[in-house]
């Protein structure tokens, strides 16, 4: 594994927190925890996973939840569980293919060189923008300063 670039080596997560309505024909359920009142996990959320050891075009059917990423971090370093919720989460990591070596043919594009200009004192013509910007919000019904 050390063979590979250290980007090589990464997981990016990203984790919904928003379920967004009563959309799920699945009813939320109900995950060990040390406050027992808290353990009903809500509704389903999407989670991406992307990383060069990610399976390609997977799907991953298995009950996951938010603990689900700290699972993986106390697998990956060898670290006890902090609650009793992720003790028995499933481990996020399952769905990394570890058995091939990582798939780096993902595209590169080139990040444009861009120098950003300080904050200061904007001219009066952005001034002048910014006034008639508030006086229609006032206008609306918006109450600002």
């Amino acid at each position: 594994m050390t063979s590979s670039p250290a980007w090589a080596r990464t997981m990016l997560v990203i984790n919904y927190d928003e379920w967004g309505g009563f959309y799920d024909h699945v009813a939320p359920s109900v995950a060990p925890d040390a406050h027992p009142e808290w353990g009903l996990r809500g509704f389903r959320t999407p989670c991406l996973v992307i990383s060069p050891r990610a399976r390609r075009g997977y799907v991953a059917h298995d009950v996951y939840d938010h603990t689900s990423v700290l699972k993986a971090v106390e697998w990956r370093w060898n670290l006890p569980p902090l609650t009793p919720r992720d003790s028995a989460a499933r481990n996020l990591a399952e769905v990394l293919d570890f058995t091939a070596p990582a798939d780096l043919s993902a595209p590169r594009w080139p990040v444009p060189q861009v120098t950003g200009a300080p904050c200061g004192a904007g001219s009066t013509a952005d001034y002048e923008q910014w006034r008639a910007l508030r006086d229609l919000a006032h206008q609306e019904g918006f109450p600002l300063p």
